[in-house]
């Protein structure tokens, strides 16, 4: 029946192209700043006779090499970012900013017991500190004024299901996201899966947990145990966190309201949980525990250093002290933490076509690379969406009125574009609420030949998957940090 055809196939959903940030016809201010230099150079050498110790053939080389830069692109980033980039990581180099050794300087950590440093950790998370309340681990960021709890959660046999309890598990993820909008107070949802070294004792765990014990069986299971007893350390272990982070300035009326600068953060984000965590089984999503500050440690320290999972301790935790990296070194486009190599890429474009709801699968299961896959999600007010709406159509008339005056044509890419600003609006007229999203991937590796190899599978992946991934240059250290450590550290500002 045509019906059943339906309600039996993946619901697919094509993502709209992702905004060029652009003042005018896609140029941002730098590009505008260098051209308008450019051509303010050549007026005036040309019709005032300024600069005259510099000949004619010196001023168009210097104009030419503003607008050059201002158009030109290299490593996927615009000339002139590029440039700034290597400027400033050579002088990060040259003051020794990209090397890391303990003890590393963490600043001043304040004198309460609840307040304590996160493993001393390098770049942005310098400053985070980590409160415990029964048991439980939040992570306060004093500079961006927010709070974070992780929750380990796991999606069992998502690609085993059929497609209905497929997509019934997509919408009740996007009920989650709706509920994250819901108040303002939720600044980020960072959904964190990685893969980490296993040495064999999950597998012996769940076999010896879930064998039979029947007498006329038992041949059977120990044949069982025998094959799983060859696969120790031979396979990676999966594991998916929820990072969220909850706003100061959004929830202020609730903090003054509980009494107390954290204890007041501390309740807005268990009132924010709590709604949260009830839409989450419709979303497939079991809880598996809230992270208590050993465990973000042991989490923390097996994202720096893969191997260390192999070494675990049996409480499944560690000192925070012990969190951070005992050394590294940030290059220009990988990052080395004691024994590992980690690249991180973006996504720079999702698939402009429809796709279904396992499009990630080919970036969660590469074949032999250790990763980790964020996707950072920015809920928006109603009045934020309005506002961010009418300045993209805006946007795209005052550029179209251009390109006209010009005598450009429009491409197709200008009227999806437009087009795409259109569903937005009407789906927000429709009651729905506006997600931002970001995706980041982290490659790990023992030595850097088996990083570049990794990062080629990882690309082969995400053409397989309609993804555009970019590789990050010049600042390794702030995108690991927050794409390969679920700290809740803000990536979409927009």
């Amino acid at each position: 029946m045509p019906s059943s055809t339906v309600a039996d196939t993946d619901v697919t959903t094509a993502f709209p192209r992702r905004p060029r940030p652009g003042i005018v016809m896609g140029l941002r201010g730098g590009q505008i700043m260098l051209l308008a230099t450019a051509g303010l150079l050549l007026l005036l050498v040309t019709f005032t006779g300024a600069f005259p110790s510099l000949s004619r053939g010196a001023v168009l080389g210097i104009g030419g090499m503003l607008v050059l830069l201002a158009v030109a692109t290299v490593q996927d980033r615009p000339a002139h970012q590029w440039l700034a980039g290597r400027v400033s990581h050579a002088l990060r180099a040259r003051r020794g900013n990209t090397t890391m050794s303990r003890p590393i300087k963490a600043g001043t950590i304040r004198e309460p017991r609840l307040d304590r440093g996160l493993g001393l950790l390098p770049g942005r998370a310098t400053s985070i500190q980590v409160h415990e309340l029964e048991g439980v681990g939040y992570l306060h960021h004093p500079h961006a004024g927010t709070l974070t709890g992780i929750v380990e959660v796991t999606s069992p046999e998502f690609l085993l299901r059929d497609p209905v309890d497929r997509n019934a598990r997509v919408a009740g993820w996007g009920r989650v996201l709706a509920a994250a909008t819901r108040t303002g107070a939720v600044r980020q949802v960072q959904l964190l899966e990685r893969s980490i070294p296993d040495d064999g004792s999950a597998l012996a765990a769940y076999t010896d947990t879930h064998l039979t014990t029947e007498h006329e069986q038992l041949t059977l299971a120990d044949t069982y145990r025998e094959l799983t007893g060859h696969l120790r350390g031979g396979a990676d272990r999966h594991q998916s966190f929820l990072a969220i982070t909850v706003d100061r300035a959004a929830a202020a009326s609730r903090v003054k309201a509980a009494g107390g600068q954290i204890s007041g953060l501390i309740h807005a984000w268990r009132q924010e949980y709590a709604l949260l965590s009830r839409l989450l089984p419709a979303a497939g999503l079991d809880v598996i525990d809230e992270l208590t500050p050993r465990r973000i440690a042991e989490v923390i320290r097996t994202g720096y250093d893969p191997s260390a999972a192999l070494h675990r301790p049996a409480d499944h935790g560690i000192d925070l002290a012990a969190a951070g990296p005992s050394g590294g070194r940030e290059e220009w486009d990988h990052l080395r933490t004691d024994g590992s190599f980690h690249a991180v890429l973006w996504v720079a474009e999702w698939p402009t076509s429809h796709v279904p709801a396992d499009v990630l699968w080919p970036i969660v299961f590469p074949a032999g690379v250790q990763r980790t896959l964020s996707l950072f999600y920015k809920p928006y007010t109603r009045a934020q969406s309005e506002s961010a709406i009418r300045a993209k159509h805006s946007e795209i008339i005052q550029s179209g009125w251009l390109k006209d005056k010009l005598g450009r044509v429009e491409t197709l890419a200008d009227g999806k574009e437009l087009d795409d600003v259109l569903v937005r609006e009407g789906e927000l007229l429709a009651g729905h609420g506006e997600v931002g999203l970001l995706g980041m991937v982290t490659v790990s590796a023992t030595t850097l030949d088996d990083l570049d190899a990794g990062v080629t599978t990882v690309h082969a992946a995400a053409t397989q998957a309609g993804l555009d991934l970019h590789r990050v240059y010049g600042q390794q250290l702030q995108g690991f940090t927050a794409a390969a450590l679920p700290l809740g550290i803000t990536v979409v500002t927009g």
